[in-house]
């Protein structure tokens, strides 16, 4: 009765770090706190005791289990205090000297899961010091034994220790910047291959997450130091993409704290010449395996972040960026550049939505936010939208596919619905009345999809979207087509998303009851008068569709339309 007691004694005054809200609306909740406060006073002492008598296997990596379990099933229902004791002893765990690969992989999924919700813990609440982690990591990467046989690592081990020193290094401490330069500065020589290995390191440890009373013991050290690096050296070294990871993650955290000013037209030159492009006359096509292609993840938090401010120049080689790409998005227009233009135009409206957030709607927390000078306004948003629209439309109907606009379209739509909306619209339009190009019309649904709940959303700039789900949905039913399945799939998909946000309820006599209604509200009451002759065609047209498919067999679809009920040859 041990842990019971200890839960019970532990009960006055506990709050929780961050539960699983979900649990609340399960039949047996009233159940769930006692059992969770029970099994966690369990994992607490039988996790000390094995520590304490040194049994690392199975004791300690039993109870990890059971704390990892506990995690997945009542989310963080523990204190601070148990929080941080947590994490004090995962990472003294994993740190440990010689300890085998497997088992410092299961104590470094732990921590990792521990740290995942960094606004839980500040820097106030927790330091963890750095070189123990570097030692450990630098003994694996770099190991001078395995390639002889006499250690084994696990395969996805690199991938683990990167996503531990990322986790970590929010709380290192404040002079652990200076003491990382210290190491890694005798490195820096352009002429020599250990310049890649110091530039990463430091990429992978530098904390670029700070208060602001602690820049100038951070990123202030080394940052002049590095641009200049970077601007001074034109060869394309390989150690090139990890300067900009860098980089962009410093932009990122640091919104308004960084002066990127005289930097940006160097920045967006740079971001076009890594996209390797065709150019010129003779069409000069760079090498097929480059190592200066930067990666497209950071690229878009980088021009992410420099958006906005006074002026906001950034916006400005923005749209001259994509305006002299804007023809390669073009469907005729196909290389093995498509890929990389396509992620770029797939993240970066995504990236916009996420600062958006953080900066309007994120829960406040220990994290610096950004200053007000520097946030986005809805005039920012629609000269970013105005830039990226031609390039959306063109992706539309790329060879690729139109999976990548439609993320891109459904969230400019979030953004600036007004400026979006409109177009695409028009061209869905046009798709369903013409019969001889299927292949825009699956593109088309497919980015109306992505829009929906822009559309039907009251809540937004354009009110008047609603008004088209009705001759929406009405001209969609010619793609219900047992002849092109691709069409039809994605016909029964548009039709299913739109149904489930909006009811198919008739609401015309809605108006001679509640006369407070607006003008668009009373033409959308009587506008759903016809969701009864749209049910009927559906059915009509998917009972038709699952008879021929199901008793006849598709080889006879033909020969149903021409005998089906109401034609000219029965």
């Amino acid at each position: 009765d041990r842990p019971t007691e200890l839960a019970e004694a532990q009960k006055e005054g506990f709050v929780p770090q961050k539960e699983i809200v979900y649990n609340a609306l399960l039949p047996y909740t009233d159940r769930l706190d006692p059992e969770a406060d029970a099994l966690l006073a369990e994992i607490k002492a039988n996790l000390s005791r094995a520590v304490l008598l040194r049994e690392l296997w199975p004791g300690t990596a039993f109870w990890c289990r059971k704390l990892f379990s506990f995690l997945k099933l009542y989310g963080r229902r523990f204190s601070k205090d148990d929080h941080i004791l947590f994490v004090k002893l995962l990472y003294k765990l994993v740190t440990l000297p010689n300890l085998e690969p497997y088992m410092m992989q299961t104590y470094a999924r732990l921590l990792i899961q521990l740290l995942k919700k960094k606004e839980l813990l500040s820097r106030d609440d927790l330091q963890l010091p750095w070189r123990p982690l570097y030692d450990l990591y630098e003994k694996v990467v770099y190991s001078k034994t395995e390639h002889l046989g006499l250690i084994w690592f696990p395969n996805s081990v690199d991938h683990i220790l990167k996503a531990l020193v990322k986790s970590c290094r929010l709380y290192f401490p404040a002079s652990s910047t200076q003491e990382m330069l210290d190491e890694w500065r005798p490195q820096l020589c352009v002429f020599d291959v250990v310049m890649q290995k110091a530039i990463s390191n430091m990429e992978l440890f530098l904390p670029t997450i700070l208060p602001v009373k602690e820049h100038g013991q951070g990123f202030q050290l080394w940052f002049d130091e590095l641009m200049n690096l970077w601007l001074s050296v034109q060869n394309q070294p390989s150690w090139e993409g990890h300067l900009v990871n860098l980089f962009a993650r410093l932009a990122n955290d640091n919104i308004g704290y960084v002066d990127w000013t005289p930097y940006i037209s160097t920045i967006f030159t740079r971001i076009l010449r890594s996209l390797n492009l065709p150019v010129g006359v003779s069409r000069m096509v760079a090498p097929r395996y480059l190592t200066n292609s930067y990666d497209p993840g950071h690229l878009v938090l980088w021009i992410t972040a420099l958006l906005g401010g006074p002026g906001n120049p950034a916006q400005k080689e923005l749209t001259c960026l994509f305006n002299s790409i804007a023809s390669f998005y073009h469907p005729s227009n196909h290389g093995r550049w498509q890929a990389r233009l396509m992620r770029l135009l797939q993240r970066l409206p995504a990236s916009v939505v996420r600062r958006v957030h953080r900066e309007r709607h994120a829960a406040p927390c220990w994290i610096t936010l950004v200053p007000e000078s520097q946030r986005l306004t809805d005039e920012d948003l629609r000269e970013f939208t105005q830039s990226l629209l031609g390039a959306a439309l063109l992706a539309m109907y790329s060879k690729t596919g139109s999976t990548d606009a439609a993320y891109a379209l459904q969230n400019l739509a979030l953004l600036t619905p007004e400026l979006i909306l409109p177009p695409v619209l028009e061209k869905t339009y046009v798709a369903m009345e013409t019969l001889t190009e299927p292949h825009t019309l699956t593109a088309t649904l497919s980015c109306m999809i992505g829009m929906a709940r822009s559309l039907v959303s009251a809540n937004n700039n354009y009110p008047e979207g609603r008004a088209h789900v009705v001759p929406l949905l009405m001209g969609s039913l010619p793609g219900v087509d047992p002849n092109d399945f691709s069409k039809c799939m994605i016909t029964f998909q548009f039709i299913a998303t739109f149904t489930t946000l909006v009811p198919l309820v008739d609401c015309s006599s809605a108006p001679s009851d509640h006369p407070e209604l607006t003008e668009i509200e009373r033409d959308l009451c009587f506008a759903s008068a016809e969701f009864e002759d749209f049910v009927l065609q559906f059915l009509d047209r998917y009972m038709c569709m699952f008879v021929v498919h199901i008793w006849f067999g598709p080889g006879l679809v033909l020969v149903w339309s021409w005998f089906r009920p109401g034609s000219e040859l029965v």
